[in-house]
């Protein structure tokens, strides 16, 4: 079973965008394997927030996770290695959502937005 999430912040730049729903399975550690370049949901360690990161080492207990965007990324490089009770999740794929512009609206006759 997929769960969804939204992405905030930019520290995931280019790979991910504030805004971007992304599909992802819930961790379990016998059963989920996790390799470096896999991206993964997860509890951060100091405060209570749930943060999303770029997988870049893996040991037995922990990983070191970073965000593609250096410099606006809060990741292993602050907070050290992450142990894997902390993962919620790895994703699977991102919902790529159409920009506005490419939209083409169309006056349909049998529905109108303003009734009268």
């Amino acid at each position: 079973m997929r769960k969804t999430a939204v992405v905030s912040g930019e520290s995931m730049l280019p790979s991910l965008k504030e805004g971007d729903i992304v599909f992802f399975k819930i961790y379990k550690e016998r059963d989920s394997a996790l390799k470096p370049g896999q991206i993964v949901i997860f509890n951060h360690p100091l405060k209570n927030i749930i943060c999303i990161k770029r997988i870049n080492l893996v040991n037995q207990n922990n990983i070191g996770v970073l965000g593609d965007n250096i410099e606006l990324s809060e990741d292993s490089n602050k907070f050290g290695l992450l142990n894997n009770k902390k993962i919620i999740g790895i994703v699977t794929s991102k919902l790529i959502t159409p920009k506005l512009k490419y939209f083409l609206i169309q006056k349909n006759n049998s529905t109108s937005l303003n009734p009268k």
